[in-house]
């Protein structure tokens, strides 16, 4: 089974499209992952540099945060639609919100699901704070009522809404790990979405832990002969990496440690047991 590093746009988006995907595509990336406008030109243009590079895209949508459910459905609708039309590795979707009741958010992912099945491009739906899938006991039902969900899954929200590692909650997070399709390669704390630089030795309960983790969801999607699975390192930046005091100068350069990260976790596939080897 294939591993592919994806990199986020996140934290580059002051770079020139060309800049941005030339450097990833130099760095050793497979793929970026991206959010793509409603406007055809610009769109247009970036999945033109993206073919000519041939690197892959996970489409991103994280647009949608209108309170009124009914406008809320229909731009969560567009915006899906925007996205398939670009032929993408899949979608990534922050779906719902956290304050939406169960059925609304039920909805929408039951619009996902449609789209999905009409238009043949996978839809998968990231734990994240303020989504339908913002905690661990939140998003458990939902993986219980619907067993075609797939995640994105990134626990460091989960242990920053729980104030754990998540010790006191195993069905969920082993319900997370069966449902994964996207890892987002982050490391948080009990109190943090994302600790001040993983390579720190004062973060190796934390870093083990996620590289636990982050196999399990591996070794789970070798078990169903998945041909691969997409990994995004996604350390982010400001206001996740904290600024020095007085200063606009991160704790934590997101570059290095997105790097950092990527070659971490494919040393520890290495040593992992019963994962094979991309």
């Amino acid at each position: 089974m294939q591993i592919k590093f994806i990199y986020p746009r996140w934290g580059s988006s002051d770079l020139r499209w060309s800049v941005f995907l030339n450097k990833i595509k130099n760095a050793g990336y497979e793929g970026v992952e991206i959010d793509l406008p409603l406007e055809s030109i610009k769109k247009n243009e970036i999945c033109s540099i993206l073919k000519d590079l041939e690197l892959d895209f996970v489409a991103q949508h994280w647009e949608t945060k209108e309170v009124d459910f009914t406008k809320h459905q229909e731009q969560y609708r567009r915006h899906l639609y925007n996205l398939v039309e670009a032929h993408p590795l899949f979608v990534n979707s922050h779906t719902g919100m956290d304050f939406f009741s169960h059925s609304q958010n039920a909805t929408l992912i039951e619009m996902a699901h449609k789209v999905e099945l009409e238009t043949g491009v996978i839809i998968t739906h990231e734990t994240h704070r303020s989504r339908f899938s913002y905690a661990a006991h939140a998003c458990l039902p939902y993986l219980e009522e619907y067993p075609f969900l797939k995640l994105t899954s990134d626990l460091s929200h989960w242990c920053c809404v729980a104030e754990s590692l998540l010790e006191n909650q195993p069905k969920a997070v082993q319900r997370a790990i069966e449902h994964t399709y996207h890892i987002h390669a982050r490391v948080g704390s009990a109190q943090s979405p994302q600790v001040i630089d993983p390579r720190d030795g004062n973060y190796k309960t934390e870093l083990d832990l996620f590289t636990e983790w982050w196999c399990l969801m591996i070794k789970s999607a070798q078990t169903k002969k998945r041909p691969y699975i997409t990994v995004t390192p996604e350390y982010g930046p400001h206001p996740y990496s904290i600024y020095k005091a007085n200063t606009k100068i991160p704790l934590g350069d997101q570059w290095e440690i997105n790097g950092f990260i990527k070659n971490h976790l494919a040393e520890s596939i290495k040593h992992f047991p019963s994962i094979i080897g991309p």
